[in-house]
């Protein structure tokens, strides 16, 4: 099989990362990211699903490192229905772009996970890229997957881009911009209606079959604007939510049957996917927590989302979607659109 071409890898190692496994409906997601906006901390990554199908969230963010955590760990010790896991500082990030919401791009990254045996902490995407969390132990092993699948225009080996990487390395963590803006500008807003929200619990050890559905249904010409992962504490298994469209439910369905007999599936919608792009998430503390206290001014409350590169996307309920414009209009300076 040909190799796919992408434009790029940008890789973070060693991040710390931390998980709140909550009672849903707890507000997890805006402690997050309210402590850490009124610490200062910048969040490398950050996602969250409001319903797992057994009444519980998931939120789950990295940041450079693990002491932004602190005043968080310690609130909710003594608040809230949540199991805050440990806080790992081994953690990489690394995102492959330009993906374009391509199923095929996802399905052949899952495919190099499988083959080399690697266990992700999670994936999280954004409209440019598609981001993973791995293992530090595993950084090595998944760049050099990544160019048994992948074609990158730029390096002809993981030894060119190693090369390049380390020369960027330095400056890529010394980009770090002030948050003052009353309004924050942003480039655009996009938002995409009609959706399913698929959500399942995945053993690690079907990531390849997972991967060949998507490869299938990429001959559907689908997009995927929207999917966030995130592992359990067992290490066994990992639940997905991801959004495609509603038009296809009975072709996504059957594939799903077809190939991940036995794995748990349940299907929400229809939903809307907002993708809301720049300044950079990652390098401006405060930018998620504007996000989302403006739809929680609203009562909207996202059903998933995803922190990543330069992007924050959510999924909420179809009928909230005029609403969710005009609550993230009070923080968020949105480009007109010129007819």
């Amino acid at each position: 099989m040909s190799k796919v071409r992408l434009g790029g890898i940008k890789a973070f190692e060693k991040r710390s990362y931390l998980t709140s496994l909550c009672r849903s409906g707890d507000n997890a997601l805006g402690d997050v990211c309210s402590r850490l906006a009124a610490e200062r901390i910048n969040i490398s990554l950050l996602t969250h699903i409001a319903d797992t199908g057994t009444q519980q969230s998931i939120t789950a963010a990295s940041t450079e490192c693990g002491e932004g955590f602190s005043s968080y760990l310690l609130w909710k010790a003594s608040h809230g229905e949540c199991s805050v896991g440990e806080l790992l500082t081994d953690i990489s990030t690394i995102s492959i772009f330009p993906h374009d919401q391509k199923l095929n791009i996802t399905g052949s990254l899952l495919g190099a996970l499988a083959k080399n045996g690697i266990r992700p902490y999670g994936f999280a995407s954004s409209p440019s890229a598609m981001t993973i969390l791995v293992p530090y132990a595993d950084f090595e092993s998944i760049i050099y997957g990544l160019f048994d699948v992948f074609e990158f225009p730029t390096y002809s080996s993981p030894l060119d881009w190693h090369a390049a990487y380390r020369g960027q390395e330095e400056l890529l963590s010394e980009i770090i911009c002030s948050y003052e803006e009353k309004v924050i500008k942003i480039y655009n807003l996009n938002h995409h209606l009609g959706l399913d929200l698929w959500n399942m619990t995945l053993p690690v050890d079907r990531l390849g079959d997972f991967g060949g559905v998507l490869l299938e249904l990429d001959r559907l010409q689908l997009r995927m604007p929207l999917l966030v992962s995130k592992s359990f504490p067992d290490g066994e298994n990992l639940f997905f939510a991801y959004c495609l469209p509603a038009i296809y439910r009975n072709q996504v369905q059957a594939a799903l049957d077809r190939d991940l007999q036995g794995v748990d599936v349940f299907c929400q919608g229809p939903v809307s996917v907002f993708l809301l792009h720049g300044p950079h998430f990652g390098d401006r503390y405060g930018i998620a927590n504007a996000f989302v206290s403006s739809l929680r001014s609203a009562g909207i409350a996202p059903l998933a989302m995803s922190c990543a590169v330069s992007s924050v996307s959510a999924a909420i309920d179809d009928k909230d979607s005029n609403r969710a414009i005009e609550a993230l209009s009070s923080s968020f300076q949105i480009p007109t659109r010129k007819s």
